[in-house]
């Protein structure tokens, strides 16, 4: 079950909201260190509004919204925002460098095809990171939060979606592990422990953030390797970004 647009805005507006932002915003440096800049093209599909200006200020951000999320009308100045189909997304073959997922796979309705549209954008060796609530930790227990909606992940299931649709898994990281029932004083007291804790005890974690990456040709045995070679991929007519694009090196 997707989030509503105006539910989604809201729980990041709050203090609660601003925590998860910042952490997320943590980790995702860590796994790519090396910033995106003007001549990267980056796609947040889902929520991604949250986390684009504090990563990458500079980056050229595009966000995709699912139809049954919703989609926010942009501001003046703002990067394009698209609403889009799940199984079909209005973006070039081979399009994108980087993509972030958050809030996408859990509420998803067609979850094989959504991943074949994210390795489809990709250029070869572009990077994913998707964002996805772990069905062991707290947050997914919590309906008063976005991780609580939908269908967690464990992380053995989400290295099967990314074998199966044509990834390789590179780096996988738990982040959230203080529960979000937690009153806000207390939580940002108890900060400075979370991510220690959390690499102690990743299966705890609210969430994970796994890392993926698009090889051609796709892994032997997955989808993406049988579709890859049987035929070329279409490139859509509608495409806010140019095929020339390159994979960063991260």
């Amino acid at each position: 079950m997707a989030i509503d647009i105006v539910d989604l805005t809201r729980f990041y507006e709050t203090p609660l909201g601003g925590h998860v932002a910042t952490h997320l915003i943590d980790e995702i440096s860590r796994i790519w260190p090396q910033a995106a800049g003007p001549h990267d093209a980056v796609l947040a599909y889902g929520y991604g509004l949250p986390l684009a200006e504090p990563l990458w200020p500079n980056a050229d951000w595009q966000f995709l919204m699912p139809a049954q999320q919703g989609a926010l009308a942009p501001q003046e100045n703002d990067p394009p925002r698209i609403l889009g189909d799940e199984r079909q997304w209005p973006l070039r073959t081979e399009s994108v460098n980087r993509l972030i997922m958050l809030h996408g796979l859990e509420a998803a309705n067609h979850l094989d095809a959504l991943m074949e549209q994210a390795w489809r954008v990709l250029v070869p060796n572009g990077r994913a990171i998707f964002i996805v609530s772990n069905r062991r930790g707290f947050w997914a227990r919590r309906d008063q939060t976005p991780f609580g909606a939908g269908r967690p992940f464990s992380s053995g299931q989400l290295r099967k979606l990314l074998r199966r649709t044509g990834f390789v898994q590179g780096q996988s990281r738990a982040a959230l592990l203080l529960p979000p029932h937690l009153p806000e004083r207390l939580m940002r007291t108890l900060r400075w422990i979370e991510r220690p804790a959390t690499l102690l005890l990743p299966q705890l974690g609210g969430v994970w953030l796994i890392e993926a990456v698009k090889k051609i040709p796709a892994p032997t045995g997955s989808k993406m390797a049988l579709r890859y070679r049987s035929a070329a991929v279409i490139r859509p007519a509608l495409s806010p970004y140019s095929a020339s694009c390159h994979a960063p090196a991260i």
